[in-house]
């Protein structure tokens, strides 16, 4: 899902031009690249734009998988004063990849490191399972600076933010390792977590709505582990939920016109969920849930939208959904979110692409 056919989804080529040095823990001064939005059908300006809601930006909480997580920890990091938590799938630690260009917050570690941090170390496939750990302290120490450079909140705004966690036993694509050294950087800054890394599964979102075997690999990576995650990670956010609709659900899955907002790597269509009194104007919360590689509309249709556990609790409970699409684009070519800077060299901050424009639509609605 991320990391089949690695070379290809990264241009290893080009990222191979790494230069040598060593780290500096600074982030200096790193402007965007100037790459195009992809868009895969013109005719999404004939959808309606996204709505606005009576949606409290406090009351915003971002889930994903395999790198839909990563991006995630990439929003959550990057807007900690509004998005009160995390809910990942398969994620690795906050910039883990650490950028593939010798200018981005001055982290080069000599010819092709960065390269191997990109293709390898966030999966743990390969060089952890010899016991090799990421530089989380040089991480850390990366992310305090660009905190104060305000390229990210200020850390102080995770402490007391919540963060839910799930690697399967099983899982052949991202290593448990790297997942729980997500957990401790999330710790690290008082990121309170809960966890579960005991259910056999391989790598995919964990959704009831789906008859998907939890113990093998499918081309929706959507899997059933006999619980229901949503519940789970739901509750711990907001509290106790009513029960989920079981029936035909009130509200509507909206297909609306991405465009305005995607940036390079992005659909140009994207979906929300909005339950009945959401649109009527009642006060509703926020969940950004952000497919995997290979996993947006433009791979599998709507089964991410529709069989992700997420719309049937949003439906009785005042949750509005948002589903950002990732679309395959230059140096992507899986349709993956970008967390190893294919849309510029400060990808993982709020100057990313996508970061900004996942952002921008936040607050749109």
């Amino acid at each position: 899902m991320r990391y089949t056919q690695l070379a290809a989804v990264l241009g290893l080529a080009a990222i191979m031009t790494a230069c040598s040095g060593a780290g500096s823990g600074s982030l200096p001064v790193a402007p965007t690249e100037n790459q195009s939005a992809v868009h895969r059908d013109a005719s999404a300006a004939t959808l309606p734009s996204l709505g606005h809601y009576n949606v409290n930006l406090s009351d915003v909480v971002v889930a994903g998988v395999s790198s839909g997580a990563d991006m995630a920890t990439q929003l959550h990091f990057s807007y900690s004063a509004n998005i009160k938590g995390e809910a990942i799938f398969a994620g690795s630690p906050f910039f883990c990849a650490l950028g593939t260009s010798d200018a981005f917050w001055g982290l080069v570690y000599g010819p092709g490191y960065s390269a191997d941090y990109a293709l390898y170390s966030c999966s743990g496939t390969e060089y952890w399972s010899e016991g090799e750990s990421p530089p989380l302290g040089t991480l850390e120490t990366d992310t305090n600076n660009a905190a104060k450079d305000g390229y990210l909140d200020p850390v102080s705004d995770l402490s007391g933010s919540k963060a839910w966690i799930f690697s399967g036993e099983d899982d052949t694509v991202v290593a448990q390792s790297v997942v729980k050294d997500s957990q401790s950087m999330l710790s690290h800054y008082g990121v309170s977590t809960t966890t579960n890394y005991t259910t056999a599964a391989e790598h995919g979102w964990v959704t009831p709505d789906t008859s998907n075997s939890c113990g093998a690999i499918n081309s929706q990576y959507l899997i059933n582990c006999g619980f229901d995650a949503e519940d789970e990670f739901l509750t711990d956010f907001f509290g106790t939920l009513n029960p989920r609709n079981d029936g035909t659900l009130s509200g509507s899955l909206i297909e609306f016109n991405q465009a305005p907002y995607a940036a390079a790597g992005m659909d140009s269509v994207g979906y929300i969920y909005v339950p009945a009194n959401c649109a009527g104007g009642a006060a509703c919360k926020l969940v950004v849930a952000l497919h995997g590689c290979e996993q947006g509309e433009s791979y599998v249709g709507t089964a991410f939208v529709t069989e992700s556990g997420l719309n049937e609790w949003a439906d009785t409970n005042s949750i509005i959904v948002l589903y950002p699409q990732a679309i395959a684009s230059s140096g992507n070519s899986l349709g993956c979110w970008d967390w190893w800077d294919y849309t510029g060299t400060a990808y993982a901050s709020n100057e990313g692409p996508q970061v900004n424009a996942i952002w921008k639509m936040i607050e749109q609605i």
